[in-house]
């Protein structure tokens, strides 16, 4: 969104700051919102891009945007009702939140269509939304050494976050069955090694890497893994292999299949089994997948510039 907010003159507001803070979350959201107006109020900006989740912090922008007379609009990178929230009570109110702000917004985007589709339902067809993809350009790598990660012919690497939803524990199934193949897994070292036990010296923990290692790591790997139960989420590690030119093995959701359509190896059973498969078919047909790859970005560029055109062509028509 940073291209998008220096096109439109906009300040893109986001709580990254949020998750440093050691305080419960409710005053962790209230000291938020404070600091957020206070900002805003002494910035001044004509238009505001916010990003949900947390759906306190496009309210709060909201509040300002109503007092200063200027333009709102909400990124949401997923709705967060449908997603992380394991209370009922509390899922209810935040779906009632989501769904006021989509209505105040001048304007919404979603990261796909599916998001899309369920933000417009869930405003009651009363809001605009608008589908931006991800996208990124260029990676700012650095070449690595193969072999300080790999000792064998053939490197696949699973991207981790330790989120809730990641299934690393297939990959290592199926690595484990694999002769000559090394699986690189990136996130917090100590806490794998405790809930992903194993005896393989092919199956590496390397940690967080600095940026330009991990993305010249997404470069010399032979094929990338997105194993997850995320039922609508395209991970944003997914762009950054394509700009790397690396193929691409993912399990199956409605938003991935609709998106990368045929350009990546899709799994519909996350079993150790099929994973294998499909490592096989790459190691195979490796040039035809890194072909598809390179198609799929140039096409999904041309994709992000004019969903990018109608978002700006949107403002222009709601201006004065």
């Amino acid at each position: 969104m940073d291209e998008i907010a220096a096109e439109l003159k906009a300040e893109r507001w986001d709580y990254c700051l949020l998750f440093k803070m050691k305080v419960l979350a409710p005053f962790r959201y209230l000291i938020m919102a404070f600091r957020t107006l206070i900002e805003l109020f002494k910035r001044k900006p004509d238009v505001i891009i916010a990003q949900n989740p947390p759906v306190f912090l496009p309210i709060t922008c909201w509040v300002y945007c109503l007092l200063a007379r200027c333009t709102l609009i909400v990124d949401h990178h997923c709705i967060w009702s449908e997603k992380t929230i394991r209370y009922p009570l509390l899922s209810r109110v935040i779906r009632g939140l989501e769904r006021f702000i989509v209505k105040m917004a001048e304007l919404n985007t979603s990261p796909h269509d599916v998001w899309t589709e369920k933000l417009i339902k869930l405003s009651h067809k009363k809001a605009k939304v608008i589908t931006v993809i991800d996208y990124v350009e260029e990676l700012p790598m650095k070449k690595i050494s193969r072999e300080m990660f790999c000792r064998t012919d053939y490197l696949v690497v699973y991207p981790g976050g330790t989120g809730p939803y990641e299934r690393p524990d297939v990959a290592i199934e199926a690595v484990k069955e694999l002769e000559g193949v090394t699986l690189v897994i990136t996130g917090k070292k100590e806490f794998l090694k405790r809930i992903l036990p194993h005896k393989s010296d092919r199956i590496v923990f390397s940690g967080f890497l600095p940026d330009e290692e991990y993305f010249g790591l997404l470069k010399e790997a032979d094929v990338v893994l997105n194993i997850t139960d995320e039922p609508y989420t395209i991970p944003h590690f997914l762009y950054e292999v394509m700009a790397a030119g690396t193929p691409i093995i993912s399990s199956w959701n409605l938003p991935i299949a609709k998106l990368f359509n045929g350009s990546i190896y899709l799994i519909e059973e996350k079993s150790p089994e099929n994973l294998k498969r499909a490592i096989i078919e790459m190691q195979r047909n490796r040039e035809e997948w890194i072909q598809k790859i390179r198609k799929l970005r140039e096409n999904l560029k041309r994709v992000r510039r004019d969903q990018i055109h109608k978002l700006v062509a949107c403002l222009q028509r709601k201006g004065p």
